[in-house]
């Protein structure tokens, strides 16, 4: 089980002024076990209180109930596990009447505020969505190109064999369909031409 709890606020939502000071008269029920700071993951204030000293003080003082409670009505959230980081630079107390319930509903000026804050971390999420699919994109186009530029060298190759085996054919071609007499025939025409010339000297 772990040692804290740690009740995290709202995106964007601080305590207000009152309820700080309202805390603090629970300091010493706690002993001073607890610390303000941010959740890691996403930054949202987060208060965490020993454990032991949260179950304690929330069974022995109803105004300490009281105030978890209205936390959480503002949307505020009690968890066991939470990457936390020490920080009391993150508490900015918001002005007394930052939000009110009405109800047990935030006033329009809240609810419009936590609209505007959800709408800008959703820009921002998307614009990050938007820059990684990019870079994505990118990196596919670079890997098709080094796959191309890899294979360029074999189809040179290839080119050149085809050039080559082409051009052997082709003179192979010429050289048999050229018209002109082969060696043999020459060597033919010639012998026979010499035999005619011996007969016509030995008649005389």
């Amino acid at each position: 089980m772990s040692s804290y709890c740690y009740v995290v606020f709202p995106p964007g939502k601080q305590p207000t002024v009152d309820e700080v000071r309202e805390f603090q008269q629970f300091a010493g029920a706690l002993a001073g076990q607890y610390a303000w700071g941010a959740a890691r993951n996403d930054g949202r204030l987060t208060l965490a209180i020993d454990a032991a000293s949260y179950q304690h003080v929330r069974r022995i003082d109803a105004g300490f109930t009281k105030l978890i409670d209205r936390w959480e009505r503002h949307g505020c959230e009690s968890v066991d596990h939470l990457p936390f980081v020490k920080n009391s630079a993150a508490l900015k107390p918001a002005p007394s009447h930052a939000w009110h319930a009405h109800d047990g509903r935030e006033s329009v000026h809240t609810r419009r505020q936590a609209d505007q804050v959800a709408g800008k971390e959703l820009a921002a999420k998307e614009a990050v969505a938007r820059s990684l699919l990019a870079v994505e994109r990118t990196l596919a186009n670079y890997a098709l190109l080094q796959r191309i530029a890899a294979a360029v060298p074999y189809l040179l190759i290839a080119l050149a064999a085809v050039l080559t085996v082409g051009t052997g054919f082709y003179m192979r071609e010429r050289l048999l369909n050229s018209g002109r007499e082969s060696r043999q025939e020459v060597i033919e025409r010639e012998a026979s031409g010499e035999g005619s010339g011996v007969g016509v000297q030995r008649g005389e």
